[in-house]
């Protein structure tokens, strides 16, 4: 039976019914090439011996590639499948080629094709002018041999990239490439980096070996087990996945095509916790993803725990597990072999239940009281008890804001059961300075909140991380061997004890992905202080598989100006990032009123349906669920139907309307921000309360909304506002 490898070929967009004869084929072909009706062909005149033809239907034609080994079974390559006559020039000009510096695979045209054309023939009356601008890769100090010498590039491509004078047009020309690691080597130089971090990215350090007997064919499937080789390749092991592979497209290629940089991630083992950091679309939760798959697979009985922030997002991540790999074993319980996919909330919960009666006497120990174990967690009670309590305070002080934060970053997971102890707890981070007679008052309104929580029966969120993690703690009690953490940068200091707790510490432990520049909750919260020890177990992906250069360069904009703390408590910067795509400029829509921002995107959405864009790929993202819902309301007026959805999962269809916090882990082909408008955004109402000394860190936070909110756009941004556009997108 032929193995069938696919390529990751540009080639046409195929619809739903031309995918599935597509699958057919492949399926037949899977069985055996002799199968009638394939009609499995060599071509006349072709570049490489091993092209061929397949019969898809009477119109289209796939390409592929025999190899066949001295020993083992007959393998195919899929190029792809193209109407017949074009079908059949691929197959003559297409060639597979080992790269003789560095033993990658490539399948590229064997002519001149292949190469981008960058120059421009001059008009005839117009003699030629010198460029006035150097060659960018010269002026950064590299020589055209690191292209041919270091990475193998061909002399005539090299050359051409030499002639490249600035980053948008080393973009556009690495866009035209069909070699996936030969952009990546262009952008990377483009973004400053040495050669050898280059190479050890790609996994270029580190050739495959081949026998320099070895006979062709043996070559080539070696080379196709190259890292980077597998950015192109991939092994379709059986129909499902070939379904899979074909149905999805460019949505679906992060299950398929791995960058060497992440498949290290994933198949690496690390001697304890690892940070896995990066700015959004870099793939850090399809790292993740991949990871769990490979850590359940590989050892049967495997505990594996893969959690986030919300519930809504965990549902997201279980269904690209699924998605990924069906037959990865999913738990159902905490302390079941398999991967369980959960909220950290939900985790708590369950935590809570398993510890049975013995949560009172943890919860005795954390909060200084017990609390019916089968009571619900409930809101805050900190206006209550600020108003009973906190009058010695001075007004800046006497609000929710604070008292959630000084609770969530210090109290709670310092286990402070009395003032004294408070008086003497550091505050790290805090940016309101408080002096002994201060931390009475601010002391005494926490001891109304939980005066007010027992006599409710009440506990928070946070309160039953920390209890839980005290009982797992003193029991010894485990339930992982692998704990995976997305959007690590919004968890709270409790919720981190809980994970370092529900996980022993050892090999592969705790394995976290997080931004800290996508942070739009809570603190930032230094690791080692809670046990989470990642010194030196820190790595940072930089390029952007989602969203195009422009729309990239805006979103790091709103960032500009402002300074960031990672988990380690060092400052981090976006330097690096970049994209391997392009597209045109965000759009800025000024208007007068609301009614005219809605007359400018619903002409915006029709258009990008006329030129037959998935309705559900569009998004409309705004700052409050009233803003959603006015979006919702005033395009439907205007005979633009819009969903409105309030958790982060496409139901399909039409366009969406959702806040900008809601659409955290989306991804949409065209986006629109809403409203962003001087005096709404950041909105008035989320400063209510907030300490001087904190409102810095509210606008970082909104920045960062702002930088999420953008990021989600793969192809097309707009913005849109009334009167003069909000201070964010002005710096």
């Amino acid at each position: 039976m032929p193995l069938i490898t696919i390529a990751a070929k540009k080639h046409p967009k195929h619809g739903n019914d031309v995918k599935a004869k597509i699958q057919t084929f492949l399926e037949k072909l899977g069985e055996s090439d002799a199968t009638p009706g394939l009609h499995i062909e060599p071509i006349n005149g072709s570049v490489d011996s091993r092209a061929r033809t397949g019969r898809v239907d009477i119109h289209l034609r796939a390409v592929l590639f025999r190899i066949d080994p001295p020993q083992g079974d007959t393998h195919y390559i899929y190029a792809g499948t193209w109407n017949h006559d074009e079908g059949t020039e691929k197959a003559k000009n297409l060639a597979l080629h080992v790269n003789p510096v560095n033993g990658v695979l490539e399948l590229r045209e064997a002519i001149a094709a292949h190469e981008p054309d960058v120059s421009a023939p001059a008009a005839e009356s117009t003699p030629p002018v010198a460029s006035a601008s150097k060659p960018l890769f010269t002026e950064l100090g590299y020589f055209v041999t690191d292209l041919t010498e270091q990475f193998g590039f061909p002399q005539k491509l090299a050359d051409a990239a030499f002639e490249l004078t600035d980053e948008d047009a080393v973009l556009a020309f690495a866009e035209e490439l069909d070699t996936p690691w030969q952009q990546e080597v262009l952008l990377s130089m483009a973004a400053r980096e040495a050669l050898h971090v280059i190479k050890a990215e790609l996994g270029l350090d580190k050739p495959v070996e081949i026998a320099p007997d070895a006979d062709e064919a043996t070559k080539v499937l070696a080379a196709l087990e190259h890292p980077a080789s597998r950015m192109q390749f991939t092994y379709a092991a059986d129909s499902e996945e070939l379904r899979r592979i074909i149905e999805d497209g460019d949505f679906g290629a992060w299950r398929v095509f791995l960058h060497p940089e992440q498949r290290e991630y994933v198949e690496r083992d690390y001697s304890g916790a690892f940070r896995l950091s990066g700015g959004a679309g870099t793939g850090k939760t399809v790292v993740l993803l991949h990871r769990a798959r490979r850590l359940a697979l590989a050892t049967p009985g495997a505990r594996v725990i893969l959690t986030t922030f919300t519930r809504a997002l965990a549902e997201n991540l279980r269904r690209d597990l699924e998605r990924l790999d069906p037959t990865v074993p999913i738990a159902e319980k905490l302390g079941d072999a398999g991967v369980l996919v959960r909220g950290v909330d939900q985790l708590a919960a369950e935590v809570r239940l398993r510890a049975g009666d013995e949560f009172g006497a943890s919860a005795l120990a954390t909060i200084g009281s017990t609390r019916e174990r089968t009571a619900s967690p409930a809101d805050s009670e900190w206006p209550a008890a600020i108003t009973q309590a906190g009058s010695a305070l001075p007004i800046s002080l006497q609000s929710k804001p604070f008292f959630e934060d000084e609770y969530a970053q210090v109290v709670l997971p310092n286990a402070i059961m009395d003032a004294d102890a408070y008086f003497t707890v550091r505050r790290p981070g805090r940016g309101v300075a408080l002096d002994r007679g201060k931390r009475a008052s601010v002391w005494a309104v926490v001891e109304q909140m939980r005066k007010d929580q027992r006599i409710a029966n009440q506990l928070g969120y946070g309160e039953i991380a920390a209890i839980g993690a005290h009982w797992l703690t003193t029991s010894g009690t485990v339930f992982g061997d692998h704990v995976l953490v997305d959007e690590g940068q919004d968890l709270e200091p409790s919720k981190w004890k809980l994970m370092r707790a529900i996980v022993e510490e050892g090999p592969n432990d705790l394995f976290i992905a997080d931004d800290s520049h996508q942070r739009i909750y809570g603190r930032p919260t230094v690791l080692k202080h809670y046990g989470i020890k990642i010194q030196g177990r820190s790595r940072r992906l930089t390029l952007n598989y989602r969203t195009t250069l422009e729309n990239l360069r805006f979103a790091l904009g709103v960032l500009a100006g402002e300074e960031y703390e990672d988990a380690e408590g060092l400052e981090v910067s976006t330097a690096g990032y970049r994209s391997a795509r392009s597209g045109p400029k965000p759009s800025m829509h000024a208007a007068k009123s609301d009614a005219e921002q809605l007359d400018m995107i619903a002409a915006d959405i029709s258009r990008w349906i006329d030129e037959g864009v998935r309705k559900e790929t569009i998004a409309i993202l705004a700052s409050s669920n009233n803003a959603a819902k006015k979006v919702q309301q005033g395009l439907g007026q205007r005979d633009v139907s819009v969903a409105l959805i309030t958790q982060p999962r496409v139901t399909g269809g039409q366009p969406v309307a959702m806040t900008m916090h809601t659409a955290k882990g989306m991804e949409f082909s065209r986006v629109v921000l809403f409203d962003v408008s001087d005096g709404l955004f950041p909105p008035p109402a989320a400063y209510k309360g907030v300490p001087e000394e904190d409102k810095p860190d509210k606008d970082r936070q909104f920045r960062s909304l702002l930088y999420v909110a953008a990021s989600r756009a793969r192809d097309e941004l707009v913005v849109t506002w009334k009167g003069a556009p909000s201070a964010l997108l002005l710096s």
